[in-house]
């Protein structure tokens, strides 16, 4: 009898605790049907089958609406249907989810250009070459692509600052792509040499444009120093130096500028 007065006793408290009895089942078992939804989904989406996919993956984020995966599955199954609009809704809810997911950042920054969103698309692409710097040149690729997204950005947008500084980081990696291309292969010097001359002009073209901004400098220093130039290198590197700030450069190009003034210090105190 006491046994039966305490099991009583103890669902009572709930009750007045306003504490919902589902609360009480097994988080794990939620999640397990969760993700046997979004199995279920990406088994339809696989066969060619984005309805049935759709509704799967609705189910699955209706017992757990933060998983990112999932809205990146309804993302994929809603460009399926040629549906760009919720597609985008639900890449930019995966990116709030995990911010530092940058290849879907990049696909999100691509579709948004896609639907001709140009400033929401530049703000993406600005992002993701933030948060992508910071894998260095692995990533080269993957950036190039960016600058020459935010290029033409800028030239439909009428930025011709924007348009000659992502011209010239663009030209600039491509060279160091080449760089490690030609390592395997016969080196061409002259066609990387004229690579880095086109990113020298066109990052000359930047700073004139608007000479209150250190980027432009800050990667004339690495491309005079690419082509071992040291006069012009070391020119731009105290330009840069007078202004280099967290605010007017990435975290990774101002960590990188950080170096070489450590170094440049060093050399210059063993001198």
């Amino acid at each position: 009898m006491m046994r039966y007065f305490i099991i009583a006793y103890f669902f009572l408290i709930i009750l007045l605790a306003g504490i919902p009895l589902v609360a009480l089942a097994d988080n794990s078992d939620q999640d397990s049907l969760a993700e046997l939804h979004w199995r279920a989904g990406q088994k339809s989406l696989d066969a060619g089958d984005p309805v049935n996919a759709l509704r799967s993956f609705r189910q699955s984020l209706s017992i757990n609406p933060d998983s990112a995966k999932t809205h990146l599955s309804m993302a994929a199954a809603c460009l399926a249907q040629g549906n760009d609009s919720i597609a985008a809704i639900h890449l930019k809810i995966c990116l709030e989810i995990e911010p530092g997911n940058v290849i879907v950042r990049q696909n999100y920054a691509d579709l948004l250009l896609r639907m001709n969103q140009l400033e929401e698309a530049r703000d993406q692409f600005n992002l993701f070459v933030k948060d992508t710097q910071q894998f260095g040149e692995q990533a080269n690729r993957h950036m190039i692509h960016a600058h020459s997204r935010l290029m033409a950005i800028s030239e439909q947008l009428g930025d011709a600052y924007e348009e000659h500084l992502n011209r010239g980081i663009g030209l600039y990696l491509l060279a160091l792509e080449k760089t490690k291309k030609e390592q395997k292969e016969v080196p061409d010097d002259q066609n990387l040499e004229a690579l880095l001359f086109r990113a020298a002009g066109e990052l000359t073209q930047a700073r004139l444009t608007r000479n209150d901004q250190v980027r432009p400098c800050w990667y004339l220093y690495l491309v005079w120093n690419k082509l071992a130039c040291s006069q012009p290198a070391q020119r731009w590197y105290r330009i840069t130096a007078q202004d280099a700030s967290v605010e007017c450069l990435t975290p990774r190009e101002f960590q990188d500028f950080h170096l070489v003034r450590k170094f440049a210090e060093s050399d210059h105190i063993r001198k």
